[in-house]
């Protein structure tokens, strides 16, 4: 019995082992610290929901772009150079950074189970950084990015932007093709809502997020200078209608810079480990 037992205590360390390498390259740098890392892995190993909010972000109209640039070498290292401020400004403020898409990116913030207080408190505080982050992200990609873009095109679509959708909710992470990678319900409704942001530039955010923020725009992410505006557009599975939450701010992304490039985040009282990224291009 003994000896099974260390046996199954040896396997779940080599487990953790290898999850723990698998979560490095998404994660952000201080998430050992950041995180309670053996139960995080557990959680992953066993299969079990983990509370994230989620990004999804879409590059409109972005073959256009490919197939109008005068230098496709050039159109490659701005998209490059752009989504590697993107997993950089995530990563920093305490984004998991998932995947890019091909036209777009997927990145989540985790929460962990607590006592109700101390939930709360983490849960605003993410909610905040996430959306921080994704006006931000807009800001950089239009203010620099399509720049670089403009000055390698032949044309130029008044379509070509970056949206993003948001949602919060139990999620997994699963192991597909040797990588792990978020999966359930809020990557199903971040991706909803990307796909009814109709023009570029928009943040637009699921019912579970989007009340949230509606309800502490004027408390807890007053600093954030965020209208959210409930609204129901037609989606896919909805066609008459969903509700959603756009999110629109009284100034650009274009906050000053730390001096380790770190842009704050906008929660009433952030915490020093959830900055934004002014990563330039």
């Amino acid at each position: 019995m003994t000896s099974e037992r260390a046996t199954a205590t040896e396997q779940r360390e080599e487990d953790r082992t290898r999850i723990s390498r698998m979560l490095e390259p998404h994660a952000p740098p201080d998430w050992q610290q950041r995180f309670r890392t053996t139960e995080l892995l557990d959680s992953v190993i066993d299969g079990q929901p983990i509370q994230m909010f989620v990004m999804a972000a879409d590059i409109r109209e972005s073959t256009m772009l490919m197939k109008e640039a005068i230098r496709f070498e050039r159109f490659a290292i701005v998209m490059d150079k752009f989504v590697s401020s993107v997993r950089l400004g995530i990563r920093r403020s305490g984004g998991w950074f998932d995947k890019f898409t091909g036209d777009g990116f997927l990145a989540y913030w985790i929460v962990q189970s607590a006592s109700p207080d101390d939930y709360e408190e983490r849960f605003v505080q993410t909610a905040g950084d996430i959306t921080h982050t994704a006006h931000t992200l807009i800001d950089l990609f239009h203010r620099r990015v399509l720049e670089d873009f403009r000055a390698n095109s032949r044309n130029l679509s008044a379509g070509v932007g970056l949206s993003i959708g948001l949602d919060a909710g139990p999620g997994h992470l699963v192991r597909i093709a040797d990588e792990l990678t978020v999966v359930g319900p809020p990557v199903v409704g971040a991706v909803r809502m990307v796909t009814a942001a109709s023009l570029p530039k928009e943040i637009v955010a699921n019912v579970f997020l989007g009340e949230r923020l509606r309800d502490g725009q004027d408390g807890a992410y007053e600093a954030l200078g965020m209208t959210v505006t409930r609204e129901f557009r037609p989606t896919k599975e909805y066609p008459k209608g969903q509700e959603v939450y756009s999110l629109t701010f009284e100034q650009d992304g274009s906050e000053p810079a730390s001096d380790d490039g770190d842009v704050p985040a906008g929660t009433r009282e952030p915490s020093d480990a959830a900055d934004g990224d002014g990563s330039t291009i």
